[in-house]
């Protein structure tokens, strides 16, 4: 494996080895210290499948209780708990994390780099799936059982009053928890994309799979952070005593649409994080398996631009029933149907490569094609949604409920499923059994259509989404059972695949580096391939490279000049910045929450209890401090490591005289009966401020580290992009106090 070995005494066999105890004892370990993005990838898959058998036993336990009417399967509490558990670790616990598992796995193979940007910060971000995990589940044994909230959590059901056990707490932090790991996913993908391509790969060349993974890199980065501050603001509601989300609450109350509008604005880009990726499959599979290139490549990269920008303009079509208003339904149902466009000509291009194919229909080509016309019907119902009077009769009914397992099922899971068929060779060298693939496919395809096809007339025919049971109307019988049915039948489908894959990794038929004939890098290397990735690379002039090196009398035309140059940027500069635009996220929210509460006066203790003075004091160190890091750069470039040793220490100072003085004026506010639960006011001033100030203390640390190492002669010329990160998070805190400062305590002032 990787490491020292020791050769057998002769007579046991010409270059027979086995490894040293030491090294055994290493191997029994490296899969849980690894930082190799394919072991990554692949335990992210291992983690994904575990929870989806308990989400699928989950999903059992539902069809089972609305098999039949008036069921007493379940208690009332014990269901809305399990259907709570199943949509969170559906989403959260399987599809997210078995699409990160292909990303980690596939995307530095495709543009020929040795591992992603950030080794470490990879694992971390692995590491942190299986502990938001056991942390949601956790909340089983918390003693209420575990949260019966839905996966949306609406307030005010999801506040103390109405949940007083510590389930949707656990909840919460389980989802922040996995929030953050998602957020360093992305940045990695940026960062790995953007800094590491290899000698030749331009932009234009990307395959399909990594630029429309990085494109999605960029709407995690965005909507997490949203989603993290909602989770925040909830924490702080049920552990503090806060309003945020609880109406009617102490002085003035909070609003409940409001966690509507942070959750969907989360919500529905969250969509689009699942369905980008399984796009990325499409584009990759169906041209290999059409033996053509994929038609119309810049409108398929052009349409996933689009459709991330408008996936954050739409998410209110899923409260046209809360009475926004006419001009609030308005812009959304336009911008909701706007986003079927490009995803339209997605469509379009995966049906014309095919067209005039000599398609192969293997495996993985028949789950893309399932997964192609299910996604159709799927947007065909959709844009019944982005209507409001179509949405408001079919709302809460199983007609959502169908459209939503169409896209998330029938679309996102097929093509999933054609990924493992797919990439299993080059993950594991053995082949996947096409007899019990298609086995699977069949069975898949039935058991699938006939659950959810069938919850569209149920939902025509009046039967409501979240009950638990159901009367004994005409038709709502004959077809719930058809519908549980249909479950045994994805059920087996589901076994037999672990099956498959079982079968294969020890009798399957060797695979070769590429046993499809396809055209992208990760088949230029061994199956599975070593450590290192690649021992040697092909030309790169075009977005088929493997093409070309098979068919040298006739290469795809060349993308951009033949030796056009590729600028990479550092890759510490470049997560910085990303990190920064989604710290952005967070904050935005957080202020956004504020000027929603205090455009009017609240009653109680308000703004006038600042001392706007005191507080200009203490801003002014801090903003002086982007002036001393700045300096310390500039000294760090000139190897004036004493000036720059001094520059750092006046910027730790400086932070440290804000964030002692914002202690101060914390104690003062204490002192008089202001705490955060006091109104909503308080509740929103200590929010924002509080988590600026943490904020602050995480600079510090970065920057008494960086002085740390100046100070003991251990700053080398390699860290100096480091420094230019800190700089940057320094100065991003700083303008993020401007904001603070004008919104919180200026502009009260200026009234």
């Amino acid at each position: 494996m990787n490491g020292d070995t020791i050769t057998l005494a002769p007579g046991v066999g010409a270059g027979a080895r086995i490894l040293s105890d030491a090294k055994r004892e290493h191997y029994r370990l490296a899969w849980l210290s690894t930082v190799d993005h394919k072991r990554i990838g692949i335990l992210y898959m291992l983690t994904a499948l575990v929870f989806f058998v308990i989400g699928g036993i989950e999903a059992i336990f539902i069809r089972i209780q609305l098999a039949v009417p008036n069921n007493t399967f379940l208690h009332p509490d014990t269901y809305n708990q399990i259907f709570t558990m199943h949509g969170t670790t559906m989403i959260f616990l399987v599809a997210m994390p078995v699409l990160f598992g292909f990303v980690n796995y596939i995307l530095p193979l495709q543009i020929g780099a040795r591992d992603m940007a950030f080794p470490r910060l990879n694992a971390f971000s692995f590491w942190l799936v299986p502990l938001g995990g056991i942390l949601l589940h956790f909340s089983v044994l918390s003693g209420g059982g575990a949260p019966a909230v839905g996966w949306f959590a609406y307030a005010p059901l999801s506040e103390t009053p109405y949940s007083s056990q510590n389930n949707v707490d656990y909840w919460a932090l389980a989802l922040f928890v996995l929030g953050i790991g998602s957020v360093g996913t992305a940045i990695n993908i940026i960062a790995t994309v953007v800094s590491l391509r290899a000698p030749g790969m331009t932009m234009r060349r990307l395959p399909l799979f990594t630029w429309i993974n990085f494109i999605n890199a960029f709407i995690v980065v965005a909507a997490l952070p949203v989603l993290n501050a909602g989770l925040v603001m909830l924490l702080i509601d049920r552990r503090l005593d806060a309003h945020f989300f609880l109406p009617l609450a102490g002085n003035g109350g909070g609003s409940p649409v409001l966690w509507q509008h942070i959750f969907w604005a989360f919500g529905h880009p969250e969509v689009y994080i699942l369905a980008l990726p399984a796009f990325g499959m499409l584009s990759e599979i169906i041209p290999v398996f059409s033996r053509k290139p994929i038609f119309g490549y810049e409108f398929v990269a052009a349409s996933s631009v689009a459709i991330a920008l408008l996936s954050f303009g739409v998410w209110a079509h899923h409260m046209f029933t809360v009475g926004m208003g006419r001009t609030a339904d308005l812009f959304f149902a336009i911008s909701s149907m706007l986003i079927a466009i490009p995803t339209g000509v997605k469509v379009l291009n995966w049906t014309a490569t095919m067209i005039g194919g000599r398609l192969r229909l293997q495996t993985p080509m028949l789950f893309c094609i399932a997964a192609l016309i299910q996604f159709t019907c799927a947007g065909l119902t959709g844009i019944s949604h982005a209507m409001p009077a179509l949405d408001w009769q079919t709302k809460n009914s199983y007609f959502l409920v169908a459209h939503f397992h169409f896209v998330a099922v029938g679309m996102i899971v097929f093509v999933i499923l054609a990924g493992v068929q797919y990439w299993f060779p080059k993950m594991s060298g053995r082949m996947l059994s096409e007899r019990l693939g298609k086995w699977s496919f069949w069975l898949m395809v039935i058991g699938f259509n006939m659950t959810f096809v069938i919850q569209h007339f149920l939902g025509y025919a009046g039967m409501p989404r979240r009950v638990y049971t159901y009367p004994d109307l005409p038709g709502w019988t004959w077809m719930n059972l058809v519908s549980s049915f249909g479950a045994v039948f994805m059920t087996a489908a589901s076994l037999v695949l672990v099956y498959n894959i079982v079968l294969s990794l020890f009798r399957g038929k060797p695979a070769g580096d590429n046993p499809w004939n396809a055209w992208t890098l990760e088949w230029a290397t061994t199956s599975p391939p070593p450590t290192e990735n690649f021992h040697e690379l092909p030309p790169i002039c075009s977005r088929r490279p493997l093409w070309d090196v098979a068919n040298p009398d006739r290469p795809d035309e060349v993308v951009g000049a033949v030796d056009e140059p590729i600028r990479l940027p550092d890759k510490n500069k470049t997560s910085i910045l990303v990190f920064i635009f989604s710290e952005i996220g967070f904050f935005g929210v957080l202020i956004l929450a504020y000027l929603y509460f205090n455009a009017r006066p609240q009653p109680g203790p308000g703004p006038q209890e600042l001392n706007l003075f005191k507080t200009a004091i203490f801003s002014v160190c801090l903003f002086a401090s982007s002036l001393t890091i700045w300096r310390a750069e500039v000294s760090e470039r000139r190897s004036q490591k004493g000036a720059m040793a001094a520059w750092l220490a006046a910027t730790v100072v400086l932070g440290g005289i804000f964030i002692g003085g914002q202690g101060m004026e914390y104690y003062d506010l204490f002192r008089s009966g202001v705490n955060v639960s006091t109104n909503l006011f308080a509740t929103t001033f200590f929010t924002l401020t509080g988590f600026h100030g943490l904020h602050v203390c995480m600079g510090l640390i970065a920057l008494l580290i960086m002085l740390g190492l100046t100070l003991a002669g251990d700053f080398q010329r390699h860290h100096s992009t480091a420094l230019t990160a800190v700089g940057y998070y320094w100065h991003f805190v700083d303008a993020v106090w401007v904001a603070v400062l004008t919104v919180v305590y200026i502009l009260p002032h200026l009234r």
